[in-house]
């Protein structure tokens, strides 16, 4: 098997601003490299439109596997699944509900997450 190529986008418009680092697409990173995927690098970006744009530049260019986080709550500003619609093509809804499910631990909230699992369309 060739090279894995990989993206993370991690959507906060905070983080994006310099008003706090983010600390969770290093973590993913870190273990998409571990699983194989090289030279991940997290992108970090508002939230909103450039998520979708971020997204639509990884499937352009044809990168093999896209994870987000953040954007995925309930307040207005989290729009990430809807700007993850755009690039949707079939929804696996069975892995995002394992991913909520095994947050319920940790995070009771886990629950309220709007996330999406997808396999993109072509771009």
């Amino acid at each position: 098997m060739g090279e894995r190529s990989a993206r993370v986008i991690i959507a906060s418009t905070r983080a994006s601003a310099g008003v706090y680092d983010d600390r969770c697409g290093p973590i993913i990173a870190e273990w998409l490299e571990r699983q194989g995927f090289s030279g991940v690098q997290p992108r970090v970006v508002p939230d909103g439109d450039p998520v979708g744009r971020a997204l639509r530049e990884a499937v352009a260019e044809g990168v093999d596997l896209i994870i987000t986080s953040g954007g995925t709550g309930i307040s207005p500003s989290d729009d990430t699944p809807a700007q993850t619609a755009t690039v949707l093509d079939y929804e696996v809804p069975g892995l995002a509900d394992a991913i909520r499910r095994s947050g319920l631990p940790k995070v009771p909230t886990s629950v309220l997450s709007r996330g999406y699992a997808v396999w993109p369309a072509a771009p």
